[in-house]
């Protein structure tokens, strides 16, 4: 499997679990405070997406040589960093970051469904 197909796959199996972690969310919240079921399904889908791609982007950003440098001289500690490790940062980013979109897209998938 390549590995743009290796990030999807992990995209997919990460946003089904998290879809079916905000499901049994939301049962529980339909219980206690006797809400809408979809609304606080599509509120949890849309809160965990938008978290998702902000620490996508922010794993992203990290991986940058300046970003790099700079967090050594503040934290005065220096790591060499091999090609490898940037490649398995740049791929746990697109990863985040595509299971918040897929999360985004399922959250307006119901919004559109309630309309």
């Amino acid at each position: 499997m390549g590995r743009k197909a290796a990030i999807a796959f992990k995209s997919l199996q990460g946003a089904a679990l998290v879809t079916l972690v905000d499901l049994a969310l939301s049962l529980l919240a339909t219980a206690a405070f006797a809400m809408d079921l979809v609304a606080a399904f599509g509120l949890a889908l849309l809160l965990e997406g938008a978290g998702l791609m902000l620490l996508g982007g922010a794993l992203s950003f990290g991986g940058q040589a300046g970003v790099r440098n700079l967090t050594g001289i503040l934290t005065g500690t220096h790591h060499k960093v091999t090609k490898t490790d940037l490649d398995d940062l740049e791929a746990k980013a697109a990863t985040f970051a595509l299971i918040g979109i897929l999360l985004f897209v399922e959250s307006l998938a119901l919004a559109a469904a309630t309309v």
